[in-house]
């Protein structure tokens, strides 16, 4: 009876540890990023989200004359990649930001009021 329990226990925590992608064949969404710059707020919210491990990410964002106001190099070890900058430095205006990724390039613009 023990033998059998611990038998069970050691599957449903394979089961848990195992990732739910195994390979680029699994993925069937394609990535997506969110954006929220409201006035009320002091905050940028930024997320993006991958059905796998993002890995190696660059974010940069640039005003409407491409000059970079903000850039930030990482490593995202899941699917899933939040942050939150401060707006107060960053000028007013419409930005684009940009997130790339070894498997994607999203861009999104924004304007800070």
């Amino acid at each position: 009876m023990k033998s059998t329990l611990r038998s069970v226990a050691v599957v449903a925590i394979t089961a848990l540890a195992s990732p739910a992608f195994s390979g680029p064949g699994d993925c069937k969404t394609t990535p997506v990023m969110n954006v929220v710059c409201v006035k009320t707020s002091a905050l940028l919210q930024i997320q993006v989200d991958n059905c796998k491990r993002i890995g190696k990410v660059v974010l940069e964002i640039m005003d409407s004359s491409g000059r970079v106001l903000y850039h930030e190099e990482g490593k995202a070890m899941t699917g899933e990649l939040v942050r939150r900058l401060d707006k107060g430095t960053l000028p007013r205006g419409t930005h684009t930001l940009t997130v790339s990724a070894k498997d994607f390039v999203l861009s999104k613009p924004f304007t800070i009021e």
